[in-house]
């Protein structure tokens, strides 16, 4: 387990499924997704029994340090390019603990784990350009919009920019 503050990450153990399936299933969650499909309990149990052969796709929930049990929300690190230091980085939050910080705080974790412990050098993410909120949270822990795919995103019935932010060590290690 990793901690950070008060808070930290873990590997996703069996009894954590149901959680993570309601929080995918969750439309403030779903909406963002490219996965669009709902899941089911055996839909969720699969993607868990074959999450720890892919070798650059990490998954974890994020949960309260002192109560590794409650989980606060889930992270991903994937595409992991191990020749180049580099990975796409994202993280949900469950709806009771949002607005409280924990997406912040779950960022900052993230990027301290990644810079300085598994030798990432840039990180990048993407948002859907409806997502506003989403892209502020990125901005103020360090993130910086360096591209975008147009018209990439269908919701809503339209198409939708998928902005790309990311931050690499050198700018990562000028904001502490």
């Amino acid at each position: 387990m990793y901690t950070y503050d008060d808070i930290a990450f873990r590997v996703i153990e069996r009894d954590d499924l149901n959680a993570l399936r309601l929080l995918h299933n969750d439309l403030s969650i779903w909406g963002n997704l490219l996965n669009i499909e709902f899941i089911d309990e055996k839909d969720q149990e699969n993607w868990w029994e074959n999450l720890y052969r892919k070798k650059n796709d990490k998954r974890y929930v994020i949960c309260q340090k002192d109560t590794p049990n409650k989980i606060i929300g889930r992270l991903r690190i994937q595409n992991i390019n191990w020749q180049h230091h580099n990975c796409e980085v994202g993280l949900d939050i469950i709806s009771e603990f949002r607005g409280k910080g924990y997406g912040y705080k779950s960022y900052k974790m993230l990027l301290e784990f990644l810079f300085d412990h598994y030798n990432m050098n840039m990180l990048y993410l993407k948002v859907a350009d409806f997502n506003p909120k989403a892209k502020k949270l990125y901005e103020k822990v360090g993130f910086k919009e360096t591209g975008k795919l147009p018209d990439f995103f269908y919701r809503k019935g339209k198409y939708w920019d998928y902005i790309i932010m990311s931050i690499t060590k050198f700018e990562y290690q000028n904001l502490k």
